[in-house]
């Protein structure tokens, strides 16, 4: 699981690469406000575990060009 937060909008991001009941690897993205329970979450599949790490990378990268910053990363 990855998260990202931006203090100074209070927002943050997550996602996690799974994989599903039926051995498939799904990325699931979930975002919203910090202290709210509103936000969004989004699945994907992902053709392999490698695609879904790529993936990931571009979304870690994309947040850092917003200004998030990773806070967990396990």
């Amino acid at each position: 699981m990855y998260r990202w937060i931006h203090q100074e909008k209070a927002r943050y991001y997550q996602a996690h690469l799974i994989r599903d009941l039926f051995g498939d690897w799904t990325l699931i993205t979930v975002w919203g406000s910090l202290g709210s329970h509103r936000g969004r979450m989004y699945s994907s599949g992902v053709q392999s575990y490698e695609a879904g790490l790529a993936r990931l990378e571009a979304i870690s990268k994309r947040r850092r060009q917003r200004g998030y910053l990773l806070v967990d990363g396990s």
